[in-house]
């Protein structure tokens, strides 16, 4: 089934600059994020229109990008904000910003691979599931983490259609305001989450193996002396990596707490 909207660009606020490896570094908050793409922006918006000049400021730029997650994983530096705001993060080199002008040979890519990818979370998400992360999250730097992991979105779905003992109306959610301000609530602990080890190689549920390559992370039961739980698949898309059972329980914890308001603030269904 079709998407209802590009996931990149999708409107209403959100935008997401994933595939040109904007979360890809050890430190990858709010502020470490946004300091490079008002640089790249500052860099790049005064320059003449021509490959030359962007050519060099890709090169000149490139120095900053030091300790990547993944160092496989390319950054391209010519990533910014596109708009006046600064709220809406893209391609600077892109045809739409530059008045038809397409510069995106001057990045980690070309203006052929940018124009035909499309990342996993365009086949694997449901219509639902992204106007849900839309209207929930708009914003460039919650709605780029929560769209591009779709075990996260997919985890949390399961464990509020496992709460109300059914399927859950995702569109019903967005339509209802103190619905969507708890799934907001449960979405952003992609960001706010506490507790979580500063400073490891983990990027959700992800660490980096040997050759520096993403490799998925698992739940050591038998170290931790605990059993599985439901919440344990949203417990690593979030950046957990628990050293005991009591930490392990305190983030499941922190996860049923936000998936409880949502169904407490699910509409009733319209009488017949």
């Amino acid at each position: 089934m079709a998407l209802p909207f590009h996931l990149c660009q999708p409107g209403g606020g959100a935008s997401c600059g994933a595939c040109c490896g904007l979360y890809n570094f050890r430190d990858h908050s709010r502020a470490a994020l946004a300091r490079a793409l008002h640089r790249r922006t500052d860099t790049i918006r005064p320059l003449p229109k021509t490959a030359e000049a962007f050519q060099a400021a890709a090169k000149s730029l490139r120095r900053w990008d030091k300790d990547p997650m993944f160092p496989p994983v390319r950054l391209c530096p010519l990533l910014g904000f596109v708009n006046e705001e600064r709220t809406q993060v893209g391609c600077l080199a892109h045809p739409f910003v530059n008045d038809g002008t397409d510069l995106r040979d001057c990045g980690a890519y070309n203006s052929n691979t940018c124009q035909s990818f499309e990342c996993p979370s365009f086949l694997w998400l449901n219509a639902p599931q992204a106007r849900l992360i839309r209207a929930a999250l708009p914003d460039w730097y919650r709605y780029g983490l929560v769209v591009t992991d779709v075990e996260f979105v997919r985890g949390c779905v399961k464990l509020l259609e496992a709460a109300v003992g059914g399927p859950v109306d995702l569109d019903a959610l967005v339509a209802h305001g103190p619905a969507l301000e708890a799934v907001r609530a449960l979405f952003s602990l992609k960001e706010t989450a506490p507790g979580r080890p500063g400073g490891a190689v983990i990027f959700g549920r992800f660490a980096r193996d040997d050759l520096g390559e993403p490799t998925p992370r698992l739940v050591d039961y038998d170290f931790l002396g605990s059993p599985a739980a439901p919440e344990d698949d949203v417990v690593l898309c979030l950046g957990y990596d628990p050293r005991s059972a009591a930490a392990l329980e305190e983030a499941r914890a922190l996860v049923r707490r936000h998936v409880a308001a949502v169904v407490e603030a699910i509409p009733e269904p319209a009488a017949d």
